[in-house]
């Protein structure tokens, strides 16, 4: 019966699946997909260098590389689909899209003749058939998605190097003085760069983060073992998503009030061990968010079903990266909070209605997050692998409550 289910889920619905007894790709569908290719990476080109977003988003470096690599598709792509024509042409996602525009924009209806019920029909032709509408959505993920992580990434990394490097000296300095068996030293050099400690922890944890989502956008291969077997379509799917990140993610928290800061400090004192308690939880929560991309590996992207993985942190909770998540934020958040409260100025009415304020935006974001784990499941609950997993798995959050 499971086998029956897998067949009829990758005949119906697995976008990737190919069907074995096809031949492999002739000369035809070779040249098809070619120049289906080139149209709509060419669009995208042109999207990224002139739209206002991704133009002042992404660094001139990372748009050049593009054009680069559209360059290199051009010639070197051809010489590949020669010698190895594989069957996945056949399923040419940019060759869908491609017949799709052809065949809205080609049709010329008589709406003047039309009854209304005729015209209700001729409304339904405009609307993307199940796998034109997996192929549109796709491709706008990896555009949308995958610059994004790579500029995030470039940034990162940039960042990393600069500061890095103004403490170098500093650094190289004091560990040529210090003998390796004096930990008092070691201690006074870990207070005194702590906070550029912390900072970095956090940069390289997301840029580590970002780096494999961003492999996992702009590949899907085989050898990858992360063919796109569903895309999410549905508005639900994409609002709750699409509302944890830039530009939606700024519109998302201005509308909830939110601010957040990775440095909040308790009693306003960057020193204070109750600052550094809940820097150090935030890390370990840090930590297992950045575990479960990387478990995710090549299958790491937002929006599509490229398989399930159940090693840990997956093994434990089937959503850890959006719980760890938000206990980062909470957790960088709750310092705020702890002040002085016979300090002189202090008042309980502005207190009170900052932390108010404050915390129902922050069950606000959560509940997103909560709604987008629901969304995607509801998608990834199609696959039959994915039903295996929840039998095996079966909290979405915390184990043995939620």
């Amino acid at each position: 019966m499971e086998e029956i289910e897998r067949q009829k889920f990758n005949r119906e619905l697995n976008i990737s699946w190919v069907d074995e007894n096809l031949p492999k790709a002739d000369n035809a569908i070779i040249l098809k997909h070619y120049f289906s290719s080139l149209v709509v990476y060419g669009i995208v080109l042109l999207f990224i260098w002139f739209n206002p977003f991704f133009s002042k988003m992404l660094a001139y470096p990372l748009k050049v590389t593009f054009n680069y690599f559209y360059l290199y598709y051009m010639f070197g792509a051809p010489i590949i689909y020669i010698c190895f024509r594989p069957k996945s042409l056949w399923r040419s996602h940019n060759l869908e899209i491609m017949r799709y525009f052809h065949r809205i924009l080609t049709h010329r209806p008589k709406l003047k003749t039309m009854s209304a019920e005729e015209i209700k029909n001729e409304l339904d032709f405009y609307l993307p058939k199940y796998y034109e509408k997996q192929s549109l959505i796709l491709i706008f993920i990896k555009v949308f998605f995958g610059t994004q992580m790579l500029s995030i990434a470039y940034s990162n990394i940039h960042s990393c190097i600069i500061s890095s490097t103004a403490v170098y000296n500093d650094i190289k300095a004091c560990f040529s003085q210090i003998l390796p068996s004096d930990f008092i030293q070691y201690k006074t050099f870990i207070l005194d760069y702590r906070e550029f400690i912390y900072s970095q922890c956090i940069i390289i944890l997301y840029t580590i983060d970002v780096s494999i989502f961003t492999f996992g956008y702009f590949t899907e291969l085989s050898i990858f073992k992360n063919k796109i077997r569903t895309v999410e379509t549905t508005p639900a799917g994409l609002f709750f998503c699409l509302a944890c990140y830039a530009p939606f993610f700024n519109a998302t928290n201005s509308f909830l009030g939110w601010n957040h800061n990775d440095h909040a400090a308790a009693f306003s004192d960057p020193n204070s061990p109750v600052t550094w308690i809940f820097r150090i939880c935030a890390l370990f929560f840090l930590v297992i968010y950045v575990s479960a991309s990387a478990a995710l590996g090549t299958k790491g992207s937002n929006l599509t079903n490229r398989g399930t993985v159940s090693r840990f942190p997956y093994s434990v909770v089937r959503h850890p990266a959006y719980i760890t998540k938000v206990m980062f934020w909470f957790l960088t958040t709750v310092p705020l909070f702890i002040v002085h409260f016979s300090a002189e100025g202090f008042s309980w009415k502005q207190y009170l209605s900052n932390l108010i304020l404050t915390f129902a935006a922050f069950i606000c974001l959560a509940s997103i997050y909560y709604f987008r784990a629901l969304t995607e499941e509801r998608h990834l609950i199609k696959d039959p692998d994915y039903q295996d997993y929840v039998k095996k798995v079966k909290y979405r959050f915390i184990p043995h409550v939620i």
